[in-house]
């Protein structure tokens, strides 16, 4: 009966899929419309006398893993048991006519196997549903772990940020009162060496006037520092000359010799000629005052301090300036020129100076580079073009 009706039962069985439009796109192609009727053949066939073993039970899995794979939903093939099962029972029952007890156990075990095929193939389809949703699962479970450390990675930025803020804010308060402390004390200084400078027709033995010399030449170095006080404090466009690196230099060293001398460290020069740079001179000052100062931070209880400007490489100027302290570990070398990274303690420093030196040093074309061994010292080495030199083009955007 089967073999019989096997053509038309596809063919009802391919109107049916035909009513529903994702198995109607399905179809479009020839072949897979050909090969679909050609296994519905054989399944019907199969039907009739089937051996109920694992082997059957794994040919309806895979079937339900080819409908899965294929994007067959389990809908569309409960109405294909559902019209098998229409179509089959009248023509059983028609058969069966003189044997109703047979009809009824033919149509049950009907019933039963076409249920069996669709659980097998709905299990199939759920399997792999479940494979699917497991893997959506590590995916959205690995971009919420991308997207925590994202989140983890910006809030860091924007706290580091925050600091950077707070810092600035507290330079620019620094920055205003140096102005302004700079300011007072100018004035008072401007009346003492005036006061001194009339005195100095009112005495006439050479002590006195040796005294009054003094007194001007210490009042005209503590405006010297007010002034370079100032030029650190506010705010200024660089402002480009031919510059002696060396004078520069030395100008600094004296700024700080109170403060080396109190430290007992002791400084030797190696000065030779070199030629002029095209520079900020108050620009190259405040590089040289970060790295010194940091020195005199690092030899605590005295050492030595090598100041050098030599000739460097293809014509260059090299600047060195070497401390025997401690030096700097290895693992924290390669951060010294991160900002706000600092080995000081807190209050002793904000991490900002070499920042801010290896910030100017690139803009006047040259480099800053930095060698330390762990109880050997540190040597700070600057590297800029000579006057001649044309400076390399710099991207402003």
């Amino acid at each position: 009966m089967l073999e019989q009706h096997a053509e038309r039962f596809v063919s009802a069985f391919y109107q049916h899929l035909l009513s529903f439009e994702p198995t109607r796109r399905l179809l479009t192609d020839p072949k897979v419309k050909e090969r679909l009727l050609v296994k519905q053949r054989e399944y019907l066939l199969s039907l009739a006398g089937a051996e109920i073993d694992e082997a059957y039970v794994e040919e309806r899995l895979r079937i339900g893993r080819v409908h899965e794979r294929i994007g067959l939903e389990p809908r569309f093939y409960f109405g294909s048991y559902r019209l098998y099962f229409s179509l089959l029972q009248p023509l059983v029952n028609e058969a069966c006519a003189g044997e109703p007890g047979r009809g009824e156990q033919t149509l049950d075990a009907l019933l039963k196997v076409l249920i069996l095929d669709a659980e097998l193939a709905t299990e199939a389809y759920l399997e792999g549903r479940e494979r699917e949703l497991e893997y959506l699962n590590r995916e959205l479970a690995d971009a919420g772990h991308d997207l925590a450390l994202q989140v983890q990675k910006r809030t860091t930025e924007l706290r580091l940020t925050r600091r950077r803020a707070r810092a600035a804010e507290e330079l620019a308060s620094v920055a205003t009162l140096a102005a302004g402390l700079a300011h007072e004390i100018g004035t008072p200084m401007g009346v003492i060496r005036g006061h001194a400078e009339l005195l100095e027709s009112a005495v006439d033995d050479d002590r006195s006037r040796w005294r009054l010399k003094t007194i001007t030449e210490q009042i005209d170095r503590i405006s010297g520092i007010i002034q370079a006080l100032l030029n650190l404090s506010r705010p200024r466009e660089p402002v480009r000359v031919p510059t002696d690196v060396t004078e520069v230099l030395e100008g600094t060293l004296t700024f700080l010799s109170e403060k080396l001398g109190g430290r007992g460290i002791v400084t030797r020069r190696d000065y030779r000629p070199v030629p002029q740079v095209h520079a900020d001179p108050e620009k190259l000052q405040q590089v040289f005052l970060n790295l010194l100062l940091n020195a005199v931070d690092a030899m605590s209880e005295g050492g030595t301090l090598h100041a050098s400007v030599v000739p460097g490489d293809d014509g260059w100027v090299e600047v060195r300036l070497a401390d025997t302290g401690p030096g700097i570990p290895e693992d924290e070398l390669p951060r010294i020129f991160e900002a706000f990274y600092t080995t000081k303690q807190a209050g002793a420093g904000n991490g900002l100076g070499l920042v801010v030196a290896n910030t100017i040093v690139a803009d006047h074309g040259g480099n800053l580079e930095v060698t330390s061994e762990p109880g050997e010292g540190t040597e700070f080495r600057i590297a800029l073009p000579p006057l001649d030199l044309p400076e390399p083009e710099r991207d402003t955007a």
